[in-house]
């Protein structure tokens, strides 16, 4: 099993983290019987304009089960393509194997050959018990993750081992999402019995970059009283053990809420 160590470009505020592909086939195969007899539903939010630098907040309630990823990121929406397309995204990601956790990401690259720089930040309760302000800083010289206002993790250009930052060259939506993953050896084995899960949404802030005065200016911020279809939208994609449906994206309460939710199968 291999670990992330940390970098020089990071404060020492990580713990061991396994890589994402890395999985226990045997484990996973042990529960594929329950899993079988039903459908699993999750849920993404993303802004239709997408950014070039800023600083991203989100005031939330994070969910997590074994085997499920919570998430704030960036993300440029080509990405996935391939044929010569760049990767940019950068993360925030409740994982299953850390209930009292958030692990910080870069990915660049390509799409067969993804470069990434995984930390884990640790909290003092479980990351379902209370909300946090989680924030992603993203200029042309640092990219910094801060949790309710203090700095968890800072990657600057000028010592960035992997030219991790200097490779986000592209804009990129925000976006969150819930889902299940079938990658045991990296969120740990998901099991029916844990849903539903939600993740709550209480506001979200984005603000420009200057890129000449190096200040950030508030662009908008969204608090959820009603939901935003010139703002957002819902995704509605497969991926590994969900099915993202966009009625799984809900207001409740001055939230946005996403739901990680099953649908036994008709037998």
């Amino acid at each position: 099993m291999l670990s992330c160590s940390k970098d020089d470009d990071d404060e020492d505020k990580t713990i061991p983290v396994t890589p994402n592909n890395v999985q226990n086939d045997s484990t996973q195969n042990q529960n594929n019987a329950t899993n079988a007899d039903f459908e699993y539903h999750g849920a993404e939010l993303y802004t239709l304009e997408s950014f070039k630098y800023g600083r991203f907040e989100a005031r939330m309630k994070m969910a997590y089960a074994p085997g499920c990823i919570s998430s704030m990121f960036l993300y440029y929406n080509d990405s996935y393509m391939g044929n010569g397309k760049i990767w940019n995204e950068i993360d925030i990601e409740v994982i299953g194997k850390y209930p009292s956790s958030f692990q910080s990401n870069i990915i660049t690259g390509e799409s067969l050959s993804k470069v990434t720089s995984e930390k884990m930040h640790e909290l003092s309760s479980p990351v379902d018990s209370e909300y946090h302000v989680y924030t992603i800083e993203w200029t042309p010289d640092h990219v910094v993750w801060l949790l309710d206002g203090t700095e968890m993790r800072t990657t600057l250009v000028t010592n960035d081992m992997k030219k991790q930052v200097e490779s986000l060259v592209e804009s990129q939506s925000l976006r969150f999402n819930l889902w299940a993953s079938s990658s045991v050896g990296w969120v740990g084995q998901f099991d029916q019995k844990n849903i539903p899960i939600a993740q709550y949404i209480d506001y979200v802030k984005v603000y420009d970059y200057d890129t000449e005065t190096g200040t950030f200016t508030e662009r908008w911020t969204d608090d959820f009283d009603s939901y935003n279809a010139s703002r957002w939208s819902k995704g509605n994609w497969e991926m590994e053990l969900v099915t993202e449906k966009t009625s799984n994206v809900v207001v409740e309460d001055g939230n946005i809420v996403l739901k990680l939710t099953k649908k036994e199968k008709a037998k």
